[in-house]
Parts: C-alpha cells; structure tokens; sequence
C-alpha cells in the first residue's frame, strides 16, 4: 500500500469526522439511556441527531481518505 501526503485540509476533515462520530454515539447513549422524563419530542430530536452526526462524520470521513490530485499552479 502506497502511503501518500494528506494535505491540511484533509487532516482537519479527520479530526472533524472524529468528533461527528464521537457526537452520534453520545446522541445515541442519551436516548437509550433516557430518563422518563424525557418527552417524546427530545427522544426524537436526538434520534435525528444521531442520524445527522453519522452522516456529516461518514461524508467528511470519505473527503479526508480521498486521494485528492494537487492542483497548484506551477512557475
């Protein structure tokens, strides 16, 4: 396997994605470890977080293993 520079940009993608995950599984924790006084309409707006943080973590993810072409303007 060729191991190839990532840019910065596509470092700080990672670390992004990193924390999107992190935020889907804490969504994720609260609403099966939810309290009963939670009403229905909390269960629900986390429920959709989890599934908005795993989506933005899986997109940025992809964007930062892309084998991007360098595309600088040589003199």
């Amino acid at each position: 396997m060729v191991k190839r520079k990532r840019g910065h940009f596509q470092k700080l993608l990672l670390v992004i994605a990193v924390i999107n995950h992190l935020a889907a599984i804490a969504c994720g924790v609260a609403v099966v470890y939810r309290e009963t006084s939670f009403s229905e309409v909390i269960v629900a707006s986390l429920m959709a977080s989890v599934v908005f943080f795993a989506g933005v973590g899986i997109v940025l993810h992809v964007l930062a293993n892309a084998n991007l072409p360098d595309l600088r303007v040589r003199r």
